[in-house]
């Protein structure tokens, strides 16, 4: 649910306007100005941030490539084959 910048406005003028009623009691104009500072970077981030641009020139390829879900020619089949390296001779952990 989007904050429109009139809603934002609208609370600064009421912020500001108790800040000037309360001019007297220092602590509590300050809490109403440190109010204000807030909705002020907050319309100012709003406006900052970019929109994200939606682009349909990704390929079927990249977006197999950015998901993950690439196809294979051919099937990877690990299973029966034993590795022999630096003198192992076997498939399980205690064949040395």
């Amino acid at each position: 649910m989007a904050v429109t910048n009139d809603t934002i406005m609208q609370k600064m003028q009421k912020e500001l306007t108790q800040a000037k009623q309360l001019s007297t009691d220092e602590t509590a104009m300050k809490k109403h100005i440190a109010t204000i500072q807030l909705l002020c970077e907050l319309l100012l981030e709003e406006e900052s941030t970019p929109t994200p641009a939606v682009s349909s020139d990704i390929t079927e390829a990249e977006m197999k490539a950015m998901t993950g879900k690439q196809t294979h020619s051919k099937p990877l089949d690990t299973a029966g084959k034993i590795m022999e390296q630096d003198g192992a001779n076997g498939d399980s952990i205690f064949d040395f």
